[in-house]
C-alpha cells in the first residue's frame, strides 16, 4: 500500500486547527481510503495555543504527528523540517488556514500514482484584497521574467511531490531561499491543477509585508545574478557618460575659453551618484551576507521534539 504524508506548517493557527483537521479528514484522507496517510503538523514556534490544539487533534487520530521547532524559523524551513521526518512515498504540502482546498489532494495524489513526480495546485485567481493581489502578481511577474520563466503565473504553495524529489529539497539545505522556486528549479516538469485561492476566514495572517519584502529580496539574490549584472551595466554607462562629459568640458575650455561653472549641478550630481553607489553597495552586501550565512553551516531549523501518537516523543 502506498503512503501519503501531508505536511502542514503552522504558525499562530490556534483558530484554524479545529477547522483544518476536520476538513483535511473529510476532503483528503477519507477519499484516499485505499492509501496509508499520515498528517504532519509543524509548529513553527507559535506563541499562541497552536501546539495545544494540535495535541487535542492527535488524541483523536493516531495518524497525526507533531513536529515542534525550538523557535520560529519561517514557513520555508518548517516545510523542510516536516519533509525530513515524513515517511510517505509521496508528500503533500498545504497551509493550515484553508485558503488552499484539501479536496484537491486526492486528485493530485492520483496524478502522482500515474507517474507524475511533481503535481502543483496553481492559482488561477485569488479572492483576496486588491493590494495583496497586486503585490503577489507583481512578484510572480518578476520571478518569471528574471528568475525562472516557467514559474506558474499566479504562484503556488500547495503541491504533491515524489519522495525522491522531497529528498533532494531536504538535501539542498539552502538558507534565505524559497522552497517553491527550488522545486521549479529542480527541473521536473510539473503537472498543474488550477484553483481559486480563497480569502482567510479564521485567525490573522502572520505573512507580514516585511516578510513579503524579505522573500522578494531573497528570491532575486539567491536565484539570480541579474542585480549584480545591472550594477556592472549601470557603472559602465555612468563611466561612459562621465568620460564624454569630461571630454566636452575640456574641449569647451580649450577651444572657446569657457570657464567651468555650475556648482549646484556638480553638488547634485555628487549627491545622486553617492546615493546610487550606496544602493549598489547594499546589493553587493546582500550577496555577501548570504554567502556568510551559508558558510557558517548552521542548520536550517532545530527540531525540539517530534510528538508521536500516544504521547511518544523522539
Amino acid at each position: 500500500m502506498k503512503k501519503l504524508s501531508i505536511v502542514i506548517p503552522c504558525y499562530y493557527n490556534e483558530a484554524n486547527i479545529p477547522l483544518t483537521y476536520p476538513a483535511l479528514l473529510q476532503q483528503a484522507v477519507q477519499p484516499l481510503a485505499d492509501t496509508a496517510v499520515e498528517m504532519i503538523f509543524v509548529d513553527d514556534g507559535s506563541g499562541d495555543r497552536t501546539l495545544e490544539e494540535l495535541k487535542k487533534v492527535q488524541k483523536q487520530d493516531s495518524r497525526v504527528r507533531i513536529v515542534k521547532l525550538s523557535r520560529n524559523f519561517g514557513e520555508f524551513r518548517a516545510i523542510v523540517a516536516g519533509m525530513s521526518v515524513a515517511t510517505g512515498d509521496a508528500i503533500a504540502v498545504m497551509s493550515a488556514d484553508l485558503q488552499d482546498p484539501p479536496a484537491l489532494i486526492p486528485d493530485m495524489f492520483r496524478e502522482w500514482e500515474k507517474g507524475e513526480k511533481v503535481v502543483i495546485a496553481a492559482r488561477s485567481g485569488r479572492n483576496e484584497p486588491w493590494l495583496k493581489n497586486f503585490l503577489a502578481n507583481t512578484y510572480y511577474r518578476f520571478v518569471r521574467r528574471l528568475v525562472i520563466a516557467d514559474y506558474p503565473r499566479k504562484g503556488f504553495d500547495f503541491f504533491v511531490i515524489d519522495r525522491s524529489v522531497a529528498n533532494r529539497l531536504v538535501a539542498m539545505q539552502e538558507k534565505n531561499s524559497s522552497i517553491y522556486v527550488q522545486l521549479i528549479w529542480l527541473g521536473y516538469k510539473p503537472k498543474i491543477l488550477e484553483y481559486v485561492r480563497q480569502e482567510r476566514e479564521k485567525g490573522r495572517s502572520m505573512w507580514t509585508y516585511k516578510k513579503r519584502i524579505d522573500l522578494f529580496i531573497d528570491t532575486f539574490i539567491v536565484f539570480s545574478n541579474k542585480p549584480i549584472r545591472w550594477i556592472s551595466a549601470f557603472g559602465f554607462l555612468m563611466s561612459l557618460a562621465g568620460f564624454a562629459a569630461a571630454c566636452f568640458l575640456i574641449y569647451d575650455k580649450i577651444v572657446n575659453g569657457v570657464d567651468v561653472a555650475g556648482w549646484t549641478s556638480v553638488i547634485c550630481t555628487i549627491l545622486i551618484l553617492a546615493g546610487v553607489q550606496l544602493i549598489m553597495l547594499g546589493i553587493i552586501g546582500e550577496y555577501m551576507w548570504r554567502n556568510l550565512d551559508e558558510s557558517r553551516r548552521r542548520p536550517l531549523y532545530v527540531i525540539d521534539e517530534v510528538i508521536e501518537p500516544q504521547g511518544e516523543k523522539s
